[in-house]
């Protein structure tokens, strides 16, 4: 790990190999979120109908979740270079095969693949922050990080379907050369190997008592940002229908802006909440306001839909919650990553970044697919309520945390243990 002192915000961008990480980064959320919309719009102008068209997609996120689990095992053995560069042609390269009408086997094949680089790519990077940036500027590093998430995403969803639609095919030669890019900028990253486990050492910690199971140090972390990804895959895929149904004349403009402006306020919320952890010298200390921000996002999205306004009130309204929400998401992602890595110990930061990446693209899937049963129930007002409801839930949980946080026994060697000897040893001297 690099030493560097705090300095200004802009100084961790001096830490070797973080500025083409964070390269690589935006280049892999630039090519997924650019074909994301595309694809099943492609499938059906091919003619293989919605249920290949959904299933592309569906595909695709279950191969990244599964992935991610096995990453860890692969940082330790053959390290984060290789990894990050297979990962980034994986989920580029294989694009160009859209342009091929290779029937439906072909589609789902390329789908599986795509998936499998960006769930190796997605753990690679987080968990590469840990190893790069000293854990003083891990909060400004982790804004960054987000921000060059943010923006990739916000441009992909802007522009992928209009660049489809306008020139045909090739979006997906686009993607390609983004997988490359993002290879390439990989390579220049410092040769590093995920830490071994010591598990002479965990026996013996476990035996003596001192041991804590992974599972009680990422539970509270896992459950706030899973419940909060619940609510954006409500915000996502039901805003957009909701107004559809009040004023089918706003909603165009609200489907093409809503997830840019919760975009835009997610980089906001990761940058607000890293530098002030770097600030405090402690991550979590914003997380409970964070999870009520996104709470009161889809609690004010669910009074827009049943106030049901017309035109421009309709449109401002419903922009608003999303930025409202993903002001308070964007915090609660930076709170819980961070969180996890000062729990953990300094060689599970892979794990960490592993549950971390599975809990949010799952919570985000199983978001969608619970509150579509909801909205069939009650609507789509039914919908925010039930996501206020269970974005709460994690609000609680994180609250609970905070309070008895001062009585929680954290593993040896974490991040948190370091900083805190490091901070003892400056005032001693």
């Amino acid at each position: 790990m690099t030493e560097a002192a705090p300095g200004s915000a802009l100084s961790v961008l001096k830490v070797k190999g973080l500025p083409l990480t964070l390269l690589s980064v935006f280049c892999a959320f630039l090519g997924w979120s650019l074909l994301l919309p595309v694809i099943p719009v492609a499938m059906l102008d091919a003619g293989y109908g919605d249920t290949l068209a959904g299933l592309s997609t569906g595909v695709f996120m279950a191969t990244t979740v599964i992935t991610q689990a096995f990453v860890p095992k692969l940082l330790r053995r053959i390290g984060y270079v290789p990894v990050m560069v297979a990962a980034a042609v994986l989920l580029g390269v294989p694009s160009a095969l859209y342009v091929i009408d290779g029937g439906s086997g072909l589609v789902l094949a390329v789908s599986a693949v795509r998936g499998i680089g960006f769930g190796a790519v997605t753990v690679a990077q987080s968990a590469l922050l840990a190893e790069l940036v000293p854990p003083r500027q891990l909060g400004r590093a982790n804004a960054f990080f987000g921000a060059a998430i943010g923006t990739g995403e916000i441009l992909g969803f802007s522009i992928g379907l209009t660049l489809y639609t306008r020139s045909g095919d090739i979006v997906f030669l686009v993607a390609v050369a983004l997988g490359i890019v993002g290879a390439l900028g990989a390579l220049a990253v410092p040769p590093l190997h995920a830490a071994e486990v010591d598990r002479t050492a965990a026996r013996q910690a476990a035996a003596s008592g001192s041991h804590v199971p992974l599972w009680k140090l990422a539970l509270v972390p896992v459950v706030g940002l899973c419940t909060a990804a619940m609510g954006f895959g409500a915000l996502s895929s039901f805003t957009a229908p909701a107004v559809d149904g009040i004023d089918p004349a706003a909603a165009a403009t609200v489907a093409g802006l809503t997830l840019a402006f919760t975009g835009a306020a997610q980089i906001l919320g990761r940058t607000v909440s890293g530098w002030w952890a770097d600030r405090v010298g402690e991550p979590g200390r914003l997380v409970v306001p964070a999870s009520a921000l996104a709470v009161c996002g889809m609690l004010a999205m669910a009074a827009v839909i049943h106030g049901a306004p017309h035109g421009a009130g309709l449109v401002f309204g419903a922009l608003g919650c999303a930025a409202l929400f993903g002001l308070g998401f964007g915090a609660v992602q930076s709170e819980t990553l961070l969180m996890m890595f000062a729990r953990m110990p300094k060689e599970r930061v892979s794990e960490a970044s592993a549950v971390w990446n599975m809990s949010f693209d799952s919570g985000t899937g199983v978001g969608s697919a619970v509150l579509g049963v909801v909205a069939g129930a009650a609507g789509y007002g039914g919908v925010f309520l039930a996501g206020a409801g269970l974005v709460g839930a994690g609000t609680v949980a994180l609250t609970g945390d905070r309070v008895l946080g001062r009585h929680r026994v954290v593993d040896q060697h974490d991040i948190r243990t370091r900083l805190s000897r490091l901070t003892t040893g400056r005032r001693a001297r």
